[in-house]
């Protein structure tokens, strides 16, 4: 079957799904899972602000029934995971870059077992609380993308292993009119609406303003709830996606979000800075990034959201004196049924010095994709996707078509 009478189907397969609802070997690493130096080889959005974990499932799943069933009794923090498996089909030979995270063409691909073990904090209990979160994937595919230098970055496998939050934190009620939350670790950035946690994206595949800005940081971070449903955070953290590593520099992170109690409108503006660009003697691409994310509910099954991001640099591994990249993210989400939710992703990146993707020129993006929950466990999300760049990043060819699905088990 040819890709493009592959992904015709599976986009008829999304149609039909629609109308139904409404009535660990080592192999060959591939190609580089970030631009040369970052390393050594998106439940549609999130309840939490500067830091944008998934949100602690109300439902127990597995592991916490079986707790549950040994007598343990209630637990002081909770641990749950998944597992995540895809198969994607391409008109590239062998690889899907520079897309990501399903990265591999005519492939099956182990991306995430997550195993995640969280204390959260409860900003409306005023008194002062401590938490936590550890989350990593145990093993998968997706390692390779969430890594931060000097931390399991020595790894050669396909499916390896990332810590990729380890944070505690700690709620001071009476720091400021609403209480301040502090947190330490490593934790996701708030720059932009996806996130690494299969749960919490809209498709197996990322957007290119996801892939090629900051994934997470290290540091320390305040979190501050503002009267008129404002939230601000700041922080100093060592970079984008550096551990405590020679490579690390001290950088800002900060953030202001509006989301007015009752208001179908949420806007949030973040800003990750360093001022630095290529670090030669460690082979790492520092850079700058401005985001800007609005979600907008258009009524009670249909909801909107817009993630534009300006990356800067002031030198590239490839010696230009200055490089910048900039996207647009557009998704749209509609609740077709308690179960089935389609989900549309059309997106414009430029990358006029190829200093984050390796091939210059503008990229445009379409995905549809369908979420099919029969149980609250199981999620299966076909879904087809087109790319375009006139430069030909798609292994020599301007144009790749990919197909496929991708199941998630909760546990």
């Amino acid at each position: 079957m040819s890709l493009r009478s592959f992904t015709t189907l599976t986009l008829a397969l999304c149609t039909q799904t629609a109308l139904i609802a409404q009535s660990n070997a080592p192999v060959d690493q591939g190609p580089p899972a970030a631009p040369a130096g970052e390393s050594n080889f998106s439940e549609l959005d999130s309840a939490n602000f500067g830091g944008n974990p998934a949100p602690v499932p109300a439902d127990r799943y597995l592991l916490e029934r079986a707790f549950d069933g040994l007598g343990i009794g209630e637990l002081p923090f909770r641990v749950y995971g998944w597992s995540q498996a895809s198969y994607t089909a391409s008109t590239t030979d062998r690889f899907n870059a520079p897309t990501t995270f399903n990265d591999r063409a005519e492939s099956f691909q182990l991306q995430q077992n997550w195993l995640e073990v969280v204390r959260p904090i409860d900003t409306t209990r005023n008194e002062t609380q401590i938490g936590f979160r550890v989350a990593s994937i145990l093993p998968g595919y997706d390692y390779k993308y969430t890594q931060a230098r000097g931390m399991w970055n020595e790894q050669s496998t396909r499916n390896g292993v990332d810590t990729t939050y380890a944070y505690a934190e700690l709620f001071l009620p009476s720091l400021f009119a609403k209480g301040s939350t502090v947190r330490v670790g490593r934790w996701a950035t708030a720059i932009g609406w996806e996130m690494i946690e299969a749960i919490a994206t809209p498709f197996v595949s990322r957007s290119y303003n996801f892939q090629y800005n900051p994934f997470t940081h290290t540091g320390a971070q305040i979190t501050t709830e503002l009267d008129g449903g404002y939230t601000m955070y700041h922080g100093i953290v060592t970079g984008a996606d550096v551990f405590f590593d020679p490579a690390a520099t001290a950088s800002y992170v900060g953030g202001l979000k509006w989301a007015p109690t009752g208001s179908s409108t949420t806007v949030a503006a973040n800003v990750f800075f360093t001022g630095t660009g290529y670090d030669s003697a460690e082979n790492f691409q520092h850079y700058n990034s401005y985001n800007v994310v609005v979600t907008h509910a258009i009524h009670d099954s249909l909801t909107y959201v817009l993630d534009t991001t300006l990356g800067t640099t002031t030198s590239t591994a490839n010696g230009s004196e200055s490089a910048q990249w900039y996207g647009f993210a557009n998704y749209l989400a509609w609740t077709l049924s308690p179960e089935v939710t389609a989900n549309i992703r059309a997106e414009t990146f430029t990358d006029d010095d190829g200093a984050r993707t390796g091939t210059s020129g503008n990229y445009l993006a379409g995905t549809l994709g369908l979420s099919w929950q029969p149980d609250p466990w199981l999620n299966v999300r076909p879904f087809a996707r087109y790319d375009h760049n006139s430069n030909g990043p798609f292994e020599g060819k301007d144009e790749m078509w990919t197909g496929g699905l991708d199941v998630i088990f909760r546990w």
